[in-house]
C-alpha cells in the first residue's frame, strides 16, 4: 500500500480503540505509543463505492469520549488538515493549511488554533512556549507538499506517525503493530443501507 494520506492519534485505552476500529468501514494498523495509540489505514475500504474513501471514513469518523482527545491528520496533494476531537461533547475543530496562505480556518468550522494543538499533544505550558517556533515553522507557507507538513508537525509536537505520509516508514513493520479488520456483518449491513438509501433516492427523484 503507498504511504497513507490520513494518519490518527487518540489517547484512549488500546482495547477501546481495537473495538472502535472493528466496528468501522476501514483495515488499519494500530501501534501502541507511550501516551498515545497511532491508527492509520491498512488498506482500501471495504465498504462499497462511494462510501470507499480510507481519508473520509477515517478522517470524518466521530470517536467515542472514553477515546479523546484524538487528533486526525490529513495530507492532500499540496494541502493539510487537522482535525482535533476533545472532551465528551462533539466539539470538532480544524486547522486547514495550504502552501500560499499557511494555515487557516476551514470555511466557517471552529478553528483548531496551533496553542490548541500543543495543548492536547500534552506538551506542558513552557514546553509549548519551547515549541512555538517549531510549530510555526511546520505551518509556514512554502512550496511543500500536504505530506511533508503533516510529517513536520507530527515532529514537532512530539507525536508518533513520523515518516509515514512519507512512505519513510511503514505502520506494519512499528513495533507493537496489529492490523484490525472491519467486522463483515457490520460492513455488510452498512452496505444494504447505503444502497436502500441510494434506491430511495433514484425513486423520489423519478417521481418529482
Amino acid at each position: 500500500m503507498s504511504a497513507p494520506r490520513v494518519v490518527l492519534v487518540l489517547r484512549g485505552r488500546l482495547d477501546g480503540v481495537r473495538a472502535w476500529a472493528r466496528s468501522g468501514l476501514v483495515p488499519v494498523w494500530i501501534v501502541p505509543d507511550v501516551a498515545w495509540t497511532l491508527v492509520v489505514p491498512a488498506g482500501p475500504a471495504e465498504s462499497a463505492p462511494p462510501y470507499d474513501d480510507p481519508v473520509a471514513l477515517l478522517g470524518g469518523r466521530p470517536v467515542p469520549g472514553r477515546l479523546r482527545p484524538v487528533m486526525c491528520f490529513v495530507a492532500d496533494g499540496p494541502r493539510a488538515a487537522v482535525t482535533l476531537q476533545r472532551g465528551r461533547r462533539q466539539d470538532a475543530r480544524w486547522l486547514g493549511w495550504t502552501g500560499e496562505i499557511g494555515p487557516h480556518r476551514v470555511d466557517d468550522l471552529p478553528l483548531a488554533s496551533p496553542d490548541l494543538l500543543a495543548e492536547l499533544a500534552g506538551v506542558g505550558a513552557q514546553a509549548r512556549t519551547d515549541r512555538r517556533a517549531d510549530l510555526r515553522e511546520a505551518l509556514r507557507p512554502d512550496g511543500r507538499s500536504g505530506a511533508d507538513v503533516v510529517d513536520d508537525l507530527l515532529r514537532a509536537l512530539g507525536l508518533p506517525g513520523a515518516g509515514l505520509t512519507l512512505g519513510a516508514v511503514a505502520a506494519g513493520d512499528l513495533p507493537g503493530a496489529v492490523r484490525i479488520e472491519p467486522d463483515d456483518k457490520l460492513v455488510q449491513r452498512f452496505d444494504r443501507y447505503a444502497a436502500d438509501e441510494a434506491r430511495l433516492s433514484a425513486q423520489l427523484e423519478e417521481g418529482q
